[in-house]
């Protein structure tokens, strides 16, 4: 989906740039001889824009490819095709030191805190290794920045001595995210940042991250399955169907005036905010269709309520319905 009018519409200039991405992993049968019989399309075509000091949310089903997504963001995995560019600069094009100040820039923070840190290292030694390794600082100086970093998630210098297993859920993702900033990144993406922590946790954990994202005006790629938490983080959302990003919006607009049949779909699934609340009924039939043969035309008319004929070999086109508000349905 490409989504150059987003440009236009926000306040800050462009930061990161994701343009027609794709990751099609091979399917092989045999062992010896191992022959490629097909390949799933985690990700087919994706396209979006992060802006400075801005949250873009990726939502969808699991299966959706919004992990792979953001693993292709980090560099975890080369796309198949397609690129992505930081300020400007092709980051698959770059040289080996365009790709690490680019590492450096980008970090991420994980749905488990537990299996993200290491249970042998004291936090001291964890929040302080990507700047051992990225930086010519002095012990003293990486000792001071440490310290800096644990206060700004809430915690205390004499945490700095404890191991991992020591605290609780909450206090290891404020961990993470102390972690994640070591290097002073501009962009940070979370995938599923909460989801592992209790309820009464998670309302912590989000207001730290806006707050972080206030005083330091880094960018956050959310990955998320709970609407609530995009909802209240989030400045656009994009809702991704079998690798595809079906509706781009900002958050309130989405929100306000959901356009495709799926985004009404997992709007409707959602717990309305109030009980009192009305809210629009639409219950989905069949089962989600594999990524190995996904239908043609539009990937979602198996499910969608509103299909027509034309849905199941026409491709839809991304239109731009209302300003900064793009939706790929051909009701539009």
């Amino acid at each position: 989906m490409t989504t150059t009018a987003q440009a236009a519409s926000g306040n800050g200039s462009v930061l990161l740039e994701a343009q027609d991405l794709k990751k099609y992993f091979p399917v092989t049968r045999g062992i010896l001889l191992s022959k490629v019989t097909g390949h799933i399309k985690a990700v087919d075509g994706v396209s979006f824009q992060l802006r400075e000091g801005e949250t873009l949310g990726i939502v969808g089903e699991s299966g959706c490819g919004k992990t792979t997504t953001a693993k292709m963001v980090l560099m975890l995995e080369r796309p198949t095709e397609g690129t992505i560019f930081f300020q400007g600069d092709d980051v698959y094009g770059g040289n080996e030191a365009q790709r690490k100040e680019y590492r450096s820039s980008v970090q991420a923070v994980f749905q488990d805190p537990w299996s993200s840190l290491n249970p042998r290292m004291r936090v001291k030694d964890i929040i302080a290794e990507p700047m051992v390794i990225n930086w010519q600082l002095s012990r003293n100086e990486i000792q001071q920045r440490v310290m800096e970093l644990l206060n700004n998630v809430g915690l205390n210098d004499y945490h700095s001595n404890l191991y991992p297993h020591e605290f609780s859920g909450g206090q290891r993702q404020r961990l993470a995210v102390a972690r994640a900033l070591s290097l002073n990144p501009k962009v940070i993406v979370l995938d599923e940042p909460v989801s592992a922590l209790d309820v009464s946790i998670r309302a912590q954990i989000m207001n730290l991250l806006k707050d972080l994202q206030a005083e330091f005006g880094v960018s956050y790629i959310l990955i998320a399955h709970h609407l609530a938490t995009v909802r209240y983080m989030c400045h656009w959302v994009a809702v991704m169907y079998l690798g595809q990003i079906v509706e781009l919006a900002p958050v309130k607009e989405l929100f306000d005036n959901p356009l495709h049949p799926y985004t009404k779909a997992l709007m409707s699934a959602a717990l309305p905010s109030h009980p009192d609340t009305p809210q629009e009924e639409m219950i989905l039939t069949g089962e989600v269709p594999s990524p190995l043969n996904p239908p043609e035309g539009c990937h979602f008319h198996t499910r969608c309520p509103m299909v027509m004929d034309h849905c199941a070999f026409d491709i839809p086109e991304v239109k731009e319905v209302t300003p900064g508000h793009f939706v790929s349905c051909h009701l539009y």
